[in-house]
């Protein structure tokens, strides 16, 4: 007598053709569902209320853009919680000396920028996670998240 389990797997094995293809099959899924999960956990948070979401990877930089209806100060306290659970820390803003990865743009104060990076990098050559918080003309937060490599 087969297990409850047993038999729709002897089924399936079946129909594929055998075992080593239903394991094929099994292992296929295992590394899909894997490397979603791999490619959700590398992302950065968004704040719950976080709209308009966009990302884009263009060469060595990840860039995710999004309307968020609350505050600056509401997304530095969401992203220093955040990311402090992710074990990155606080580096500080792009004022800081070899703080951040990107070249500093005229015209944007650099005390607006959050700089992270990984607990570990005390060398500060790492990768960052830069926050580019900016207030619209209709009051809206929109904020630009840069993911750097290291240098």
């Amino acid at each position: 007598m087969q297990s409850p389990i047993g038999r729709p797997l002897h089924v399936l094995a079946t129909w594929l053709g055998g075992w080593f293809r239903l394991l094929l099959l099994g292992l296929a899924i295992v590394g899909v569902l894997g490397g979603l999960l791999w490619e959700r956990q590398r992302r950065p948070p968004l704040p719950p209320t976080a709209e308009q979401v966009t990302s884009q990877l263009a060469g060595d930089l990840r860039q995710t853009s999004f309307r968020y209806p609350g505050t600056v100060a509401e997304v530095r306290d969401f992203y220093q919680q955040a990311f402090a659970q992710r074990g990155w820390r606080y580096c500080g803003t792009q004022a800081i000396e070899n703080c951040s990865n990107m070249i500093s743009l005229a015209g944007r104060s650099e005390q607006e920028i959050d700089v992270y990076r990984a607990a570990g990098d005390q060398d500060n050559r790492g990768p960052t996670i830069e926050i580019w918080p900016q207030r619209t003309e209709t009051g809206e937060i929109y904020v630009t998240v840069f993911e750097t490599r290291g240098r």
